[in-house]
């Protein structure tokens, strides 16, 4: 079965997503994916996000029961650093394996090419969405 991608262009935030983009309030959630990963290593999950409310709002906690705990990281060249993503109105997020992304530390199972996983978002004010991340390599592939 071959998945159709289609182009989500919010307030200047253009990215390639899969139908299986959703919202949650004022939160826009695109294509989520994670990368392959085998059991005694970290996983790595990705989810572009908008808010298109008038208030802020953050990511401020996520959970799966294919991981122990996971972290929110934001990768950079001199700091690897656990905290919430801040969601501004209309300032899109976006997450990918050298930057910000979700960290599965513990993993329960592989993370299998193709196949995929519900992770539960907690967002300070719209509150909490089971997402379904897709197992890929790049995203929509």
């Amino acid at each position: 079965m071959r998945r159709r991608t289609f182009l989500v262009s919010l307030a200047g935030f253009a990215s390639p997503a899969l139908a299986h983009s959703t919202r949650v309030g004022d939160i826009k959630i695109g294509h989520a994916w994670a990368l392959p990963a085998s059991m005694g290593v970290d996983g790595q999950a990705f989810v572009p996000l908008l808010s298109v409310g008038n208030e802020p709002d953050a990511l401020v906690a996520a959970r799966s029961s294919r991981a122990a705990y996971i972290e929110m990281r934001r990768n950079n060249r001199y700091v690897d650093e656990a905290v919430p993503f801040d969601l501004l109105p209309n300032k899109p997020i976006s997450m990918r394996p050298t930057d910000r992304h979700l960290r599965l530390v513990g993993l329960t199972q592989p993370l299998v090419l193709g196949e995929r996983f519900p992770i539960i978002l907690d967002f300070l004010n719209a509150g909490e969405i089971e997402v379904e991340f897709y197992v890929e390599t790049t995203p929509g592939q």
